[in-house]
């Protein structure tokens, strides 16, 4: 328990009290709008009491036109910036880091929600997934359209840091859209997104590298 209580020093110098972190889940709690609530704020001013040097939200979308679950907050303009300021101050008065958890679903998008499903190859899940997704064959990312979503991290990423949060995550589990580029089973492009494992982490290094220079140095990413 001493060492779970050490504070760790991360490499930008942002310092977190100690070594027990909330992990991201999906709190399916905006409002119809996509926009945080104040169910949501309050459930992070609890968790802030709780002690943790870290939380990390749940996964907040990038485009309001790829939604992974209902209830996803999205963030894609400063149009919720003052709401954004609240959540982010749900942590004020403790030593609790809030960081955001960022994130695309690619194939993986609700059918219900969103028509047109991308992902980085016409390659369907082999199961209906969860939360309603399905197993139509989403249409091919356009290297275009792969450079619109590395810019749209980018841009969630520095209204986050403006709005107050102290940190970024980038979603890159669970099936989403950064899982889709890196597995050889669902990326089998022939460009430079897909072939070999540095083609298919092409994709999120270049998300790392357009946040990093959106947010700078010494944001913890």
């Amino acid at each position: 328990m001493n060492i779970l209580e050490e504070e760790m020093i991360l490499p930008n110098g942002s310092i977190l009290s100690n070594r027990i972190a909330k992990s991201a889940m999906s709190e399916n709690l905006s409002n119809k709008y996509h926009e945080p609530t104040p169910v949501l704020i309050d459930v992070y001013k609890k968790w802030a009491q709780s002690g943790a040097g870290l939380l990390i939200t749940g996964n907040i979308m990038i485009d309001s036109k790829a939604i992974g679950e209902p209830r996803n907050v999205v963030v894609e303009n400063r149009k919720t910036l003052k709401i954004l300021k609240e959540w982010a101050k749900s942590v004020k008065g403790t030593n609790t880091h809030l960081w955001a958890q960022i994130n695309h679903p690619g194939r993986q998008a609700m059918e219900q929600i969103n028509s047109n499903l991308k992902a980085p190859s016409a390659v369907p899940l082999k199961t209906g997934g969860r939360n309603g997704t399905t197993k139509k064959v989403p249409e091919v990312l356009s290297e275009s359209e792969i450079l619109e979503i590395v810019e749209a991290f980018g841009n969630t990423a520095i209204i986050l840091k403006e709005a107050g949060f102290s940190g970024i995550q980038i979603h890159g589990a669970h099936g989403y859209l950064v899982s889709q580029f890196l597995s050889p089973y669902s990326n089998v492009r022939i460009d430079k997104w897909g072939g070999s494992l540095e083609n298919r982490a092409r994709f999120v290094i270049e998300v790392y590298r357009k946040i990093r220079a959106r947010v700078g140095s010494g944001f913890p990413i």
